[in-house]
């Protein structure tokens, strides 16, 4: 590790506790009551601790969406990712999202020699071009203006043959918005299909949740559906859904017809079929695919599906040896995918890298489906601590998805505890923790487990808060962005919403305030109060601390 020590602060060193920083994921702010599921709960607690944090003025709203964490432009929401980076780095850093449009829509993207290997595996095999991802305008792992220029450069390249396999949101964008953008791809098909010689289609698809997007290794049922669907043309059949559709707005329409409320997340897997009744995207030997998504937690299973020789996670129906290409680098540990497109962003000089060259103990806790964005997120997208003899990571494992509308508490209460337990023991000086129920109880659109999740992460933060007091800590309270503050007729996406920014500080003699002085603060701002509570100047290329100490 290169040199990269933090200077002492002249007249604060800390104090003699831990300094614990509580993520609670997907709680913004949101000062309207309606369809609010932070304020309907009972949240005593947090209510309290906030008043309180406000008459010290330790207390703060931070920006957590949009080009404040690195996102395109500032009408799009922040998003768990983004969120963990910009903590993490300590800074605003250009993200996938935006990495992929403008390799896209400059062209870029299809000059490099991957894509024109591609083109020429195609061509020589008279093959198909097969695309697989999420299928919204959500930005969180895909966006489909991206399918659409992907779709133009494959027109452009002269590819002939194109099928599409679509992952249904209703997660990052309205719950039953599925139609609307299956609607926009088929105008662009159509477009592209008025020349004779291209065949361009839908060929599959069914709910991200459901089908294909697993991530952290969750259950790999849901990445079996899809290698079902999508590669061997075999979809799910159950009563009053033959699985088999002649297009993409038969199926959903008819899974809704089963289940009026079901969400486009959790939509069966569908198959479309010919006037033969024959699959038209099953793939075969030679055949190339793109998984579109530029985010990498919910592209790694699926890619190790696609890659492995040996993969043994579930068994194939089907197992064609085709070309497949990531849109970019989703694990740089493991080399998934083998091939790729682009490079995410590398992070430098990380929060946890400068703890790391002072020799500070860290222990990070967080359950299965906020586990990655905890450490290879606030890493600065990479596997592996700078010193891992000294950053401890602890996974509780988490229940499966679609289990969580009905258990919003979640494995809240058993990280609390074991965070507890690693507290009592006094072996860390900086610890971290995320609580998923507000993101991922939020996603369910269910505004009564919403309720309680919220008051399942308000209990969590006054033990844990209660018991740095007793330790002579330091507690920062805040979100990564917002999700369960605003469930509008049963909105399940994340929001534009401030998070709040909370020191909870029982040994606080007024010695610093929240700085006035940072304009517009935001996620990135949170390592330099990070580094400074705990006795450290901020580094160099550091976003302004959110503290400023009295003279």
């Amino acid at each position: 590790m290169k040199n990269i020590n933090l200077q002492p602060l002249e007249k604060f060193n800390g104090r003699s506790g831990p300094l614990l920083l509580i993520i609670m994921d997907g709680i913004g702010i949101n000062k309207s009551s309606t369809y609010n599921a932070l304020k309907a709960a009972n949240t005593e607690y947090l209510d309290k601790l906030i008043i309180h944090a406000k008459d010290q003025n330790l207390y703060t709203e931070l920006k957590a969406h949009g080009t404040f964490v690195g996102l395109p432009s500032d009408d799009l929401m922040g998003n768990s990712e983004v969120g963990h980076n910009a903590i993490g780095a300590g800074r605003i850093v250009e993200q996938r999202s935006t990495i992929t449009k403008k390799a896209i829509e400059s062209g870029k993207l299809f000059k490099v020699e991957k894509w024109n290997n591609l083109v020429s595996h195609i061509e020589n095999n008279e093959s198909i071009l097969h695309f697989i991802g999420l299928l919204s305008d959500g930005y969180v792992h895909s966006h489909i203006s991206h399918l659409f220029g992907l779709l133009k450069g494959a027109r452009s390249s002269n590819i002939q043959k194109v099928r599409v396999h679509i992952l249904l949101d209703g997660r990052d964008v309205p719950p039953q918005s599925a139609l609307k953008y299956v609607e926009q791809l088929n105008e662009q098909l159509n477009i592209i299909n008025e020349n004779p010689e291209f065949n361009y289609k839908i060929s599959s698809g069914g709910g991200r949740m459901h089908v294909t997007m697993d991530r952290y290794f969750s259950d790999w049922k849901v990445v079996k559906r899809g290698w079902q669907a999508h590669v061997c043309g075999i979809p799910e059949r159950k009563e009053n859904y033959s699985g088999f559709f002649y297009s993409a707005e038969s199926a959903i329409m008819q899974a809704r017809a089963n289940d009026p409320d079901i969400s486009d997340q959790y939509l069966p897997s569908f198959v479309i079929i010919d006037e033969n009744n024959k699959p038209i995207g099953k793939m075969n030997d030679k055949d190339a695919v793109i998984f579109f998504n530029f985010r990498g937690d919910r592209a790694i299973e699926i890619s190790k599906a696609f890659d492995e020789s040996n993969f043994s996670e579930f068994e194939k129906d089907c197992n064609p040896n085709v070309s497949y290409y990531g849109m970019m680098l989703y694990d740089d540990k493991l080399n998934i995918p083998k091939n790729y497109f682009l490079e995410p962003p590398k992070i430098e000089n990380t929060l946890t890298s400068y703890l790391c060259a002072e020799k500070i103990p860290q222990f990070s806790i967080a359950e299965t489906h906020k586990f990655g964005h905890i450490k290879y997120f606030f890493l600065g997208n990479r596997d592996e601590s700078p010193c891992p003899d000294l950053d401890n990571y602890v996974e509780i494992k988490s229940d499966p998805s679609e289990e969580i509308e009905f258990k919003p508490q979640m494995k809240a209460f058993e990280v609390k505890n074991k965070l507890l337990d690693i507290l009592n023991q006094g072996n860390y000086k900086f610890l971290r923790v995320n609580f998923a129920n507000g993101d991922m109880v939020g996603h369910t659109g269910n505004f009564q487990s919403a309720k309680i999740a919220a008051e399942t992460v308000n209990d969590c933060v006054k033990e844990l808060t209660e018991r740095m007091k007793e330790l002579a800590g330091l507690t920062i309270i805040t979100a990564d962005h917002g999700n369960l503050e605003n469930m509008d007729a049963f909105e399940t996406s994340h929001t534009l919403n401030n998070v709040m920014f909370t020191i909870s500080d029982s040994k606080f003699n007024h010695e610093y305030q929240i700085n006035k002085e940072v304009k517009n603060p935001g996620l990135g701002n949170i390592a330099a109060s990070i580094l400074n509570l705990l006795g450290y100047q901020k580094p160099a290329g550091f976003l302004p601390s959110l503290i400023s100490f009295k003279t």
